[in-house]
């Protein structure tokens, strides 16, 4: 849609501060940054239109009710890029855009697509932009009126930078969410070093001049459950089903999130689990689609190696700090999630995560200053060359529209006045675009600055895959016996095995491969596995695949044919050492005479498979093995079952002559389905 008038707001980020500071972990910065934190949590409140907080001019296009908008809905032009040409020609009431299956996606956002990550940090750029401007105002006024704390303020308001929520962090498994994010007050320091509460911005956002037009309930016809996201004047997670809710029920809340941390911190485990002077797949750019998004666009014939996508771990945040049995909230849905405050410490993270892991200079990969793995402007399969695309489009971008490096992220200017594009996003160092921030150190690791040997890029990649619990040469010393001695690998002159490692014997790591289609259930869901328990470990949830996808009310969403055709998401579940343990010595091991072959069929027997949506009601379930077929007339239907759900090994093999250097994961075997006897409906959406 055009616009009567042309103005263009910039995303230039901190430019003016002097220098370039780090985004630090949301405790740290409450705890170790007194004068930064206050800043923030005041620029925020400010930011937020909240009544209680300080009043300071700062541009229309820089609230958070507008910036929070550009991710989903409502469906509009962004107020910092009004355009008086047709930029973006969607309507919500054009059929080219509501009537396909599934329907153009409205908001700016862009997800299972290779610019997944770069067109997210413009848009934390822009928040940290704006809260950055207005803590400098706030500075200067607190200075004017104390002139005994001249140099503090300021001071602490230019090096202000977003904070990070790392969700993967040591303590999550046991703690949680840190209190900051949900307790709706805050203590802070004021000027003269008294303190002082206020709301907490992290906790929540009411919305300004009431909710948008556009937003809809959704519910689950068979529970009844409703996200009143008409109604609901401001975000929840974990609300009850009512128009009305007390607020967030953070226990629930709490505890999903506990149960689910030790399967996060496996999963970005595995994204740093490439091998030593290769490739993650045979070409640079499809190393980047398989690393980038949870859609992976290039065509494979098979994936005997996943290691998962950054999305992949994103979308199982959103859906954890939001929804569960008994409760739901905005972070679930595309549409809403901007709302939630803890989506951009979110964003943080993920931000973080890939900087650590594909561009810190001369660390943890690449060849010399740049690392290789880039989209460039496509690939290439059976000799043909096939480009990347936006599948489903969004506000500024029309169906299966082709993205290039150079290509635009709408609706994020420069300060030049032209978009933002990927090739600009890539990398933080000196010779990069100016972005003006960077990240602390991390496990040893300053990522502004170069490893001085790959020797030491080696190191530090293996005290990151070992700071997120994969430690295959510790695991092994606990967990191998002479149960486990039936478990084949190569042997060290095998051509899989580099010359100059070693296998650990008797020694696998054992993964599941997920494939769902992403429009089954025509809303968020998640395939989760689980655990029976056996006589030496109790039945658990081992992890979740989560599919982030918003409901599609075009007329014709119920079109079988077009959501079989749909986009696979693709995922992966680290099966914890322990359990495979457990699991072998459950059913006697090497010593009964037990063959390889018994021992996948018994993984396999001892897992259940469930389909499960935001709200944490179940929709299809599966038992694991050959034995017993789901009958016919209860079984799920075709366009929602897994595409596939498979067990995968990896033998491990270590550096002959220093245990420092990362493990070497080859001879990956695929075993097969796990849930060959199919699905059962449980869930009339699956029937």
């Amino acid at each position: 849609m055009s616009s009567s008038t042309e103005y263009h707001y910039p995303v230039i980020g901190r430019r003016g501060t002097g220098g370039i500071f780090d985004r630090l972990p949301i405790q740290a910065l409450e705890k170790d940054h007194p004068y930064q934190f206050a800043l923030f949590i005041l620029a925020f409140n400010a930011i937020q239109q909240r009544s209680d907080a300080p009043h300071v001019v700062e541009e229309p296009a820089a609230t958070f009710m507008e910036i929070a908008s550009i991710h989903g809905k409502p469906y509009v032009e962004w107020a910092g890029d009004r355009n008086k040409d047709i930029s973006a020609d969607y309507s919500p009431t054009d059929k080219k855009d509501t009537n396909p299956v599934p329907s153009r996606f409205g908001g700016y956002c862009n997800h299972g697509a290779v610019v997944f990550p770069t067109w997210h940090r413009p848009y934390v750029m822009l928040i940290e932009q704006s809260i950055g401007n207005i803590a400098e105002q706030l500075a200067r006024d607190i200075e004017a009126n104390n002139p005994d704390e001249n140099g503090v303020w300021i001071k602490a308001a230019k090096e202000l930078r977003f904070p990070y929520w790392d969700w993967a962090d040591k303590d999550v498994p046991e703690n949680g969410l840190p209190p900051v994010l949900y307790k709706e007050k805050v203590e802070i320091v004021a000027a003269g070093g008294k303190k002082q509460i206020v709301g907490n911005p992290l906790s929540f956002f009411s919305y300004v001049g009431g909710v948008p037009s556009d937003f809809s309930d959704e519910k689950d016809d068979t529970t009844g459950q409703v996200a009143y996201f008409s109604k609901w004047q401001k975000t929840y997670r974990y609300a009850y089903s009512t128009p009305d809710p007390e607020g967030s029920h953070i226990d629930l809340l709490q505890k999903a999130f506990k149960a689910g941390a030790k399967d996060l911190r496996r999963r970005v485990a595995h994204l740093f689990t490439f091998n030593d002077g290769r490739k993650f797949r045979d070409s640079y750019a499809e190393s980047w689609d398989d690393f980038s998004n949870h859609t992976a666009e290039s065509k494979r014939e098979i994936d005997f190696v996943n290691r998962g996508s950054l999305e992949g771990v994103h979308d199982t945040v959103h859906l954890v700090t939001s929804t569960s049995k008994g409760g739901n909230g905005h972070m679930s849905y595309p549409d809403y999630a901007g709302f939630d405050p803890i989506f951009f410490l979110h964003h943080s993270n993920v931000d973080r995560l890939w900087y650590c892991l594909t561009e810190s200079p001369k660390w943890l990969c690449g060849n010399g200053a740049t690392p290789s793995n880039w989209m460039e402007t496509g690939y290439e399969h059976d000799g043909e060359q096939y480009p990347w695309t936006q599948a489903r489009g969004t506000y500024a971008q029309v169906y299966n529209e082709q993205l290039l490096p150079d290509g635009p992220l709408q609706p994020f200017r420069t300060g030049q006045g032209d978009y933002w594009t990927s090739s600009q996003a890539r990398f933080l160092h000196e010779q990069s675009y100016p972005k003006y921030y960077s990240f602390p150190e991390f496990e040893g690791i300053k990522v502004d600055q170069a490893a001085a040997t790959p020797q030491e890029r080696a190191e530090a990649r293996k005290r990151v895959q070992a700071y997120y619990d994969f430690d295959p040469q510790t695991k092994a010393k606990q967990v191998t016996s002479h149960t486990w001695k039936h478990l084949p690998v190569p042997s060290n002159d095998d051509p899989v095995v580099p010359s100059d490692h070693t296998v650990i014997p008797h020694y696998r790591t054992f993964v599941v491969h997920v494939k769902l289609l992403e429009h089954a259930y025509n809303r968020s869901y998640s395939f989760q596995l689980h655990h029976k328990g056996n006589a030496n470990s109790s039945a658990q949830l081992v992890g979740t695949v989560t599919v982030f996808a918003r409901p599609d009310q075009s007329p014709c969403k119920a079109c079988a044919v077009r959501r079989e055709a749909g986009s696979i998401i693709r995922g992966m579940i680290p099966i914890p050492p322990e359990l495979i343990k457990s699991i072998i010595k459950s059913n006697g091991g090497a010593e009964s005479g037990t063959t390889f072959d018994q021992t996948l069929a018994h993984i396999k027997g001892e897992f259940v498979g469930k389909l499960v949506d935001a709200t944490g009601s179940e929709l299809a379930a599966a038992e694991g093995g050959l034995e017993g077929k789901v009958p016919q007339n209860r079984s799920a239907s075709r366009r929602v079952t897994p595409v596939q759900i498979s067990l995968v090994s990896a033998a491990v093999a270590e550096h002959g002559k220093d245990n420092a250097r990362p493990v070497y994961l080859c001879d990956w075997q695929h075993h097969d389905g796990i849930f060959n006897g199919g699905w059962l409906a449980t869930h009339k959406d699956s029937e």
